[in-house]
C-alpha cells in the first residue's frame, strides 16, 4: 500500500517506519526546512525495539494520489497543514490520529466519507528531522468508520458486528496492514468511541501536569492538583456518558494510580518550551462546550484549565508553532 504521512512528528515517523519495514511505500509530507534536513531515511531510537533505518521519501507537498493519508499534525496546525495536500492528490482513506473532539469535522468536510477516525497510544518523541526517539514497547490504534449520524457504541467491534460496507472494508484492510506491522489496531463500531475513550484519559493528565509544570509524580506530591486530576477524570466520564459514549471511569482512576510517576504529556512540554498556539484550547474547549450543552457540572476540568492556562501565559519562551512529538497516553 502507498502510504503518505501529513506531519512527521514522533507518532507520523514511528508509524512511517513501522509499515516501511513491513513493505509499504511511505511518503514523509514535511515542512520545507524540515526537509532541507532529512536524510532520506527514518532513524528509530529505541532501547526496547532496537534501532533500526526505515526507507521514506520526503516532499513538501503531496501531489499524487495514495491509498492511505495519515494525519499526525496537532489540532492547531492542522489547516495549515491540509494546504500541503494538493486536491488532485485524492487518498482512499484518511486517518487523522489528532487529539481533541472536532477535527473529524474538518476532514469530513475536505475528503467526506474517506475519513476512517483514529486515535493512537504510543510514546514517541521526534529528535530531529526524520528521527524518532520510541519509548515503548507498545503501539496500538483505535479505527472507526466516520459516521457521525450512527448512535455511539459500547466497545470494540468483534465477529460479525464489524463495520460493513466500503468504510468497513477499507478498515478491515488498514487494520492488516497494522498487524503486520507490528502496531496493534483495535476496530471500534463508531468514532465518538475511539475520541472518548482516549480523551477521558489524556485531558486531566495534560492539564494536571500542565498547571504543576512537572510529570505526573509531581501532580501527585500536590495534594489539591492530585485530588483535581481524579475529580476531572470523573467529570470528563460524565460527559462522554451524555454523549452515549460509556467509559468505565473506576478502571480510568485505576489506570490514573498505576501510571509511572515519570509520565509526562507533551501539552507541558509544548507550554514549557513555548510553542504557540497549543493544544490546551483544542483539549478543553470541545469538553467544556459539550458540558454546558449536556447540563455537566466540571468545576474540576474547569480549575485546571485555568491553571494550565495561567501557567502557559507565564511561559516566557515563544517559539513558531512545532511539536514535541509525542502522543497517545502520555501526549
Amino acid at each position: 500500500m502507498r502510504h503518505a504521512i501529513l506531519g512527521a512528528g514522533g507518532v507520523g515517523l514511528a508509524v512511517g517506519a513501522a509499515l516501511s519495514r513491513a513493505g509499504h511505500e511511505i511518503t514523509l509530507v514535511m515542512r520545507e526546512a524540515s526537509r532541507a534536513r532529512y536524510p532520506g531515511l527514518i532513524a528509530v531510537r529505541s532501547r526496547l525495539r532496537g534501532d533500526h533505518r526505515a526507507a521514506a521519501r520526503a516532499v513538501d507537498r503531496l501531489e499524487e494520489p495514495v491509498d492511505v493519508l495519515w494525519v499526525t499534525v496537532k489540532a492547531p496546525a492542522l489547516e495549515a497543514a491540509l494546504e500541503r495536500v494538493a486536491p488532485g492528490a485524492a487518498p482512499d482513506s484518511v486517518v487523522p490520529l489528532l487529539n481533541g473532539l472536532d477535527h473529524p469535522a474538518v476532514l469530513r468536510a475536505r475528503f467526506g466519507n474517506r475519513q476512517l477516525v483514529g486515535a493512537i497510544r504510543v510514546e514517541a518523541e521526534r529528535t530531529a528531522p526524520g528521527e524518532v526517539t520510541w519509548n515503548s514497547l507498545f503501539a496500538e490504534v483505535s479505527l472507526a468508520p466516520d459516521t457521525p449520524d450512527s448512535p455511539p457504541g459500547t466497545g470494540p467491534v468483534t465477529g460479525p458486528a464489524a463495520p460493513e460496507g466500503p468504510a468497513g472494508a477499507r478498515l478491515t484492510l488498514l487494520a492488516e496492514a497494522l498487524t503486520d506491522a507490528g502496531i496493534g489496531c483495535v476496530p471500534q463500531q463508531d468514532a465518538a468511541t475511539v475520541l472518548w475513550h482516549k480523551l477521558v484519559l489524556l485531558l486531566p493528565l495534560a492539564l494536571a501536569t500542565t498547571a504543576v509544570d512537572g510529570p505526573l509524580g509531581a501532580v501527585r506530591r500536590d495534594p489539591g492538583t492530585a485530588a483535581l486530576l481524579r475529580e476531572a477524570a470523573r467529570e470528563a466520564c460524565a460527559v462522554a456518558a451524555a454523549e452515549s459514549v460509556a467509559v468505565d471511569a473506576r478502571r480510568l482512576l485505576h489506570t490514573l494510580d498505576t501510571l509511572p510517576g515519570r509520565t509526562d504529556t507533551s501539552l507541558h512540554r509544548d507550554v514549557t518550551a513555548g510553542v504557540r498556539p497549543s493544544e490546551l484550547a483544542a483539549l478543553t474547549e470541545p469538553v467544556l462546550r459539550r458540558a454546558r450543552d449536556h447540563r455537566v457540572p466540571v468545576p474540576a476540568i474547569a480549575e485546571l484549565a485555568r491553571g494550565a492556562g495561567d501557567r502557559e501565559r507565564r511561559a516566557a519562551v515563544v517559539a513558531p508553532h512545532r511539536s514535541t512529538d509525542s502522543k497517545g497516553e502520555t501526549s
